[in-house]
Parts: structure tokens; sequence; C-alpha cells
């Protein structure tokens, strides 16, 4: 079995990932990756729910770790116990972080933790983002369902649902930058790239581009 220590660390790594990140970002490219000075009103509010996203996340995971009889208190449920779960989240877990790792290198100086008032960087549309306009906010999400596997009660799920809905209003914020500044060149993109996963086979006209040029943020 996975050791109990494995969600905390899987949360720990990803935040690391994360911020190991924005200072290479802003190192190589002078690029501050953390801003949320798009739509302030509503960005600054997302700002701090993400910020008590994460805080739930690490104290649920230690919960899970050193006080397991506190989830019967959260209403863990009895088929939490199916011997088959904690390997799935564990499987998880490491998929999640991978995908967090990759997509954020494939940014490059693009990457962002928010949308920035001067808007997004360079469209990016190869390696992960061939396939997803936003494998990093699937990789949180993976986290997340990994996290409710792996320690099944009303708080992770509470956490699952909020995340979700705070990750849609993220996602229309990015895609209404992102139009903004890369025009056709973004729906061109977004017709044939699904929101979280696949190809969609729609076509549209080549805008005036080659898609080799597009090198930056999803």
């Amino acid at each position: 079995m996975p050791p109990p220590w494995l969600p905390l660390a899987a949360i720990l790594l990803v935040i690391a990932i994360s911020a190991a990140r924005v200072l290479t970002v802003r190192r190589l490219h002078g690029v501050q990756a953390f801003s949320f000075g798009r739509a302030p009103a509503i960005q600054s509010l997302a700002e701090r729910n993400w910020k008590i996203a994460v805080a739930a996340g690490l104290t649920f995971a230690v919960i899970a770790w050193l006080a397991p009889d506190w989830e019967r208190a959260l209403g863990r449920p009895a088929w939490a116990e199916t011997s088959a779960l904690k390997p799935i989240a564990a499987i998880l877990f490491a998929a999640s972080a991978l995908v967090i790792f990759a997509a954020q290198a494939q940014m490059g100086a693009s990457w962002r933790i928010g949308v920035p008032a001067e808007g997004p960087g360079a469209l990016v549309t190869h390696g992960l983002f061939a396939w997803s306009r936003n494998p990093i906010f699937a990789g949180l999400l993976g986290t997340l369902s990994a996290l409710f596997l792996w320690s099944p009660h009303i708080g992770t799920a509470a956490l699952l649902a909020a995340t979700w809905s705070l990750t849609l209003v993220q996602v229309r914020l990015e895609e209404e930058a992102l139009r903004e500044k890369h025009g056709d060149g973004y729906e061109f993109y977004a017709a044939r790239v699904g929101r979280w996963f696949g190809r969609k086979g729609r076509t549209m006209t080549n805008p005036s581009y080659s898609t080799h040029d597009l090198t930056g943020d999803a």
C-alpha cells in the first residue's frame, strides 16, 4: 500500500514545482508569473479562494496522514475502505504532478498564475497543449480528485467541487484575455483543441500565420 503521507507529499510537490517555475520565469525572462492584475475585482477574489483551496488541501492531507479518525467525523463512507482506492489515487497523484510539471515547462516564458493586467504571453500550442488547452488546470483537478479518492469525505468533496467552480471562472477569464490578445490565432487553436482534452476535428480558415509560430500561453 502507498504510504499515508503520500497526499501531503504530492500537494507539496505541486506547490514546489509551481513556486520554482515562478522563480525560473522571473530569472530567465524577467516576467512576473504570479499576477492577478486583469479584472482585479474578480481576480482578487479568485486569488484569495485559490489560497484557501491550497490551505484546505494541505489540511485534509495532514488529517488523512496523522488523524484518520477525524475522517469518520467528516463523513468518510464505508466504501472508502476498498483496497484499490489508495493505489488508484497514488497513480493519479503521480500522473497529475507529471502533467503539471511538463505543461509548465512547455509554456516557458508564457506561464502565469492568474492573468496580469498586460494580458497573457505568446500562445502555446505544442506538447500537452496540442491535446488540451488547460493541462495545468487538468493536473490540479486531478490532484484534488486523487485526494478525494484517498480520503473521501464531505471536506474533500466540497474542496473538489469548489475548485472545479473556481477553475471554470479562471479559465473563462484566461480565454477572454487570450482572444483579446491573439484574436483569430486563438480561435483557430480553440476550434481544434478541447478545453480539457482531445482534438475536436473542427476546422476553420487558417489565419495568416503558420501554427509553428505559436509558441506561448494557453
